[in-house]
């Protein structure tokens, strides 16, 4: 039997085997510089042994971590980038920050709201604007 049938049988599907690591909730990182976004993390290497466990092959940890970033299991968008508070928003069903600045009522909606008000997220705004225009010059 194929493993990833095996896997299916046992889990349900293989959306469910690999979201029950993360207890099926995205991992929410807070990173302020690109150097500090890691290329796999223990998370990653537990998912990968018990793949290797499995059967399966060519799954390190960073291979591993490169699929739970782009399934959405890791949010690892710049704290400054405009894409974060939307993958947070969705993250935690809550709506995105409206361009009028008020903020949804989420636990990332509202963490973002006290470090703007102790002063930790300064320029945070700018930056997301500046992203902003940078992709919209980038598409005309």
């Amino acid at each position: 039997m194929c493993l990833s049938l095996q896997v299916i049988e046992e889990f349900g599907s293989f959306d469910k085997y690999c979201w029950s690591f993360v207890n099926h909730r995205p991992i929410l990182s807070t990173f302020r510089y690109p150097r500090q976004v890691p290329v796999k993390t223990s998370k990653a290497d537990a998912i990968s042994k018990d793949l290797v466990r499995r059967g399966f092959r060519s799954v390190g940890p960073t291979v591993v971590y490169t699929f739970m970033q782009v399934s959405g299991m890791t949010n690892d968008h710049l704290i400054s980038c405009y894409r974060f508070a939307e993958c947070a928003a969705a993250a935690t069903g809550a709506k995105p920050t409206t361009e009028s600045g008020s903020e949804a009522n989420s636990g990332a909606s509202n963490h973002a709201t006290e470090q703007k008000a102790n002063g930790a997220a300064n320029g945070l705004a700018v930056d997301i604007e500046l992203s902003r225009t940078i992709d919209e010059l980038s598409i005309s």
